[in-house]
């Protein structure tokens, strides 16, 4: 039997049984509707946080590799750390350079307690930097005043202010800043242990060591720092704002790097060396996130399409019992045991077909409906989120709740399809 004559009668079985194939299609879109909208709210969700975790700054890659500062337990009070020599810095950099070329420029920052810098009303944080590099390169008007460093400026005292050093204690272009660098830490011991660094202010710079968070800065020759007995417990190493942003064969040669290096733990070696990326921190967090909604997701889908197949598996074997008796007369007259199966196959299909095609409608009706609402809701924390259904998603639930289908009724199906002429009639009588 040609497929439109399978398709023709199994229209006409619909047809003849209007009330329950109406019922069964309203439950059917029901249920398709709420696993259709539960997906697509889903990937979107996943979507945006995936794109939230690696936006800005963490979509590039970063290192950290340093001491973390602890209290003194012997004598109750003051900070102990450990320090990087000159040495150290210098291997690790020559490291980086060979083995991780994408993770371009290198800062390093002096512990806390080490150093003092009081720039006329207010006091200022540091960042330590490679004068053979450029690490403002990819910003946008980043040099407000002055001249940038150059590497003939190494060793020499001179210092970039930020622009909100500049502003709040009102520096210029030429003003000498005295920046003390402590031999020891200034908690719990002598306060005249240091070297005192007159330096000048070269250039008025658009920069902030965190973009989370804006505070008065400075900037200086590491090299010059490390010579007036500057303590750097942390060397960061960062990939270049003017490229593409990390790959993901990038993040792993970092998390490898990490595995490798990072001997720190805050109960059993706290002085120990603290390796970290938040751009691998910020990965991780996202595919958490995303493996979280795909199984909530998939619970609930799996919960309604278990229901929706038990509907029309139900509909089907009513429709092969209504339907025994023209069954019987057709194998009668020749009809074969797979046509049987296709007929009854093909009118789950469109019920299912029709369904899909309206929980499809209602699903992009009712999300075109909240954008509008979820975008007043979300602007005050500042995230844009525009929901949509992927084309996707109703294809998949098409997909498996046909195959789902066909599973389920393949018992009664085999039953009806095995039985002599007869017993089919006969059955029915």
């Amino acid at each position: 039997m040609k497929f439109w004559d399978i398709l023709r009668i199994s229209i006409h079985n619909i047809f003849n049984n209007k009330l329950r194939t109406l019922l069964v299609t309203i439950v059917l879109f029901i249920l398709s509707t709420i696993v259709v909208i539960v997906a697509s709210l889903g990937i979107n969700v996943a979507t945006v946080i995936n794109e939230t975790q690696t936006s800005g700054d963490y979509s590039y890659a970063d290192l950290l590799i340093g001491y973390e500062q602890v209290w003194d337990t012997s004598t109750g009070f003051g900070m102990k750390s450990t320090f990087f020599t000159k040495e150290e810095i210098e291997n690790y950099k020559n490291k980086i350079k060979d083995d991780y070329p994408f993770l371009q420029y290198m800062n390093l920052s002096i512990a806390p307690s080490y150093v003092d810098i009081y720039v006329k009303n207010s006091y200022s944080e540091c960042t330590l930097i490679d004068f053979n590099q450029n690490i403002l390169a990819g910003g946008y008007n980043y040099l407000q005043d002055g001249r940038l460093w150059t590497k003939e400026d190494k060793n020499k005292p001179y210092i970039w202010v930020n622009t909100i050093c500049a502003d709040a204690s009102d520096v210029r272009v030429g003003d000498i800043i005295d920046v003390k660098i402590y031999k020891e830490a200034r908690v719990g011991s002598s306060a005249d242990k240091y070297t005192s660094c007159k330096m000048t202010v070269m250039g008025i710079v658009d920069y902030q060591a965190n973009s989370w968070s804006k505070n008065s800065n400075v900037l200086f020759d590491y090299e010059y720092a490390l010579d007036n007995g500057a303590k750097i417990n942390k060397i960061y190493f960062n990939q270049s704002k003017i490229s593409d942003g990390a790959s993901i064969a990038q993040l792993n040669k970092i998390k490898n790097f990490i595995k490798e290096n990072n001997t720190h733990d805050y109960m059993k070696n706290p002085q120990g060396l603290r390796v970290y990326s938040q751009a691998v921190e910020s990965q991780k967090m996202a595919m958490i996130f995303t493996a979280v909604i795909v199984i909530v997701v998939l619970v609930i889908s799996v919960i309604i399409i278990l229901l929706s197949i038990g509907c029309v598996s139900n509909s089907i074997q009513i429709t092969v019992e209504q339907n025994a008796k023209f069954f019987g007369m057709m194998k009668a007259i020749g009809m074969r045991n797979s046509v049987v199966k296709r007929i009854v196959r093909v009118q789950a299909v469109i019920i299912i077909l029709i369904s899909i095609i309206l929980a499809t409608a209602v699903t992009i009706g009712v999300l075109y409906a909240i954008n509008p609402l979820l975008a007043n809701l979300l602007i005050g924390i500042g995230i844009t989120m525009t929901l949509s259904m992927p084309f996707y998603v109703p294809v998949v639930v098409f997909v498996i709740l046909v195959g789902m289908v066909m599973l389920f009724t393949l018992k009664s199906l085999n039953k009806i399809s095995k039985m002599d002429v007869v017993s089919v009639i006969s059955e029915v009588n």
